[in-house]
């Protein structure tokens, strides 16, 4: 039942960021990222003996918040670094390379507070350790995805066939365009 929570709450988490950044792409790239970074966290979970239970996946929670948190502050300033007109590998490049030091200062600064947990001896030691190292290991994990995987999708560029090779998925596009052109006009 708490694994059917935590999939929920990965999938409530997809709209909300979607309302807020107000484009499918940057969306899809961080909805691909979530995923990836709990993918990664199980490997040194798994090797430090660190079984699934209520402490480590409220400690796997904290991680994917701070992921998200990573992964937009990325996301945006190569979004910024494309309006300027920067080539999509140029802006990948230069966008995350400017924030690489603030994110990872900032990921390392909240797991110097999480890491001394799992230090502590007695029962407290034994009750806290699991979510102390599944925080540390998921904002590891989630460091490495910001940096290196956002980008990587960040640089990809989508391309739309033309009207003659797809006149149908052409139609879809613009479809779905005037769709979300038209939310937005009814919002204000």
């Amino acid at each position: 039942n708490l694994k059917n929570t935590a999939f929920v709450g990965a999938l409530c988490a997809i709209p909300i960021l979607f309302v807020f950044l107000r484009n499918f792409r940057s969306t899809a790239v961080i909805g691909a990222a979530i995923p990836l970074s709990i993918v990664v966290t199980f490997a040194p979970m798994y090797v430090s003996g660190i079984s699934l239970n209520l402490m480590s996946l409220g400690g796997l929670a904290l991680g994917i918040g701070m992921l998200v948190d990573n992964a937009i502050v990325v996301l945006e300033n190569i979004q910024v670094r494309l309006d300027q007109g920067e080539s999509h590998k140029e802006a990948a490049a230069n966008g995350s390379a400017e924030v690489a030091m603030a994110v990872s200062a900032s990921t390392l600064t909240t797991i110097s507070v999480f890491l001394p947990i799992s230090f502590v001896e007695g029962i407290a030691g034994q009750i806290f350790t699991d979510l102390s190292l599944a925080v540390v290991f998921s904002l590891i994990a989630s460091l490495f995805v910001a940096l290196f995987f956002v980008p990587m999708l960040a640089a990809s560029t989508f391309s739309i066939p033309n009207a003659e090779e797809s006149p149908k998925l052409r139609a879809r596009f613009r479809a779905w365009k005037n769709f979300i052109e038209s939310v937005r006009t009814r919002r204000g």
